[in-house]
């Protein structure tokens, strides 16, 4: 999921056997049917172990099924998809990752900055949406206007009001 309230795009040929669950798991999440997502998605992670995409998207789904009670959880999960991939979640090296297989570190890195702008926890928040910030030339279009405008916010509600005045992006 490229944010916690957004749809599951999952990179996959068109008409390849991951194309096909991509799409179902999508739809799926989309309608609310976050079980039947789950159940969708772990059969892509058969075809695909340790895919840091279908392992991002399932820890999402699985928080939104069980009601999004423990978002410290989900933001475990999202940390460990990365584990032995990339260290960005918890170095912020610059510039985030992008795999070979299209995932980029970043979405996770703003899906937790996210949650902790959720819980009102602006600092936490505001550290991976500076650390994205430093290093946005990289980042996809709707990801980087998707992290400046959350970081416009939390610069101000975390008093880092001079930083609210960033440089536009073009």
């Amino acid at each position: 999921m490229d944010s916690v309230s957004s749809s599951l795009p999952l990179a996959a040929k068109a008409g390849s056997p991951e194309a096909v669950f991509t799409k179902e798991a999508a739809l799926l999440f989309q309608a609310g049917k976050f079980l039947d997502c789950l159940r969708v998605l772990n059969q892509l992670l058969q075809k695909k172990s340790d895919d840091p995409k279908v392992l991002h998207n399932i820890a999402i789904a699985e928080s939104f099924q069980d009601g999004f009670s423990d978002p410290k959880k989900l933001i475990d999960a999202l940390q460990n998809t990365q584990k032995g991939k990339n260290h960005a979640l918890h170095q912020f090296s610059s510039p985030p990752v992008v795999y070979n297989d299209g995932f980029d570190a970043s979405v996770a890195m703003f899906n937790i900055a996210v949650i902790w702008y959720l819980l009102h926890e602006y600092a936490k928040s505001f550290s991976y949406l500076d650390a994205l910030y430093q290093n946005i030339e990289p980042i996809d279009e709707g990801t980087a206007l998707c992290i400046c405008l959350l970081f416009s916010d939390v610069t101000l509600l975390s008093h880092h009001a001079s930083r609210s005045a960033v440089s536009p992006l073009l």
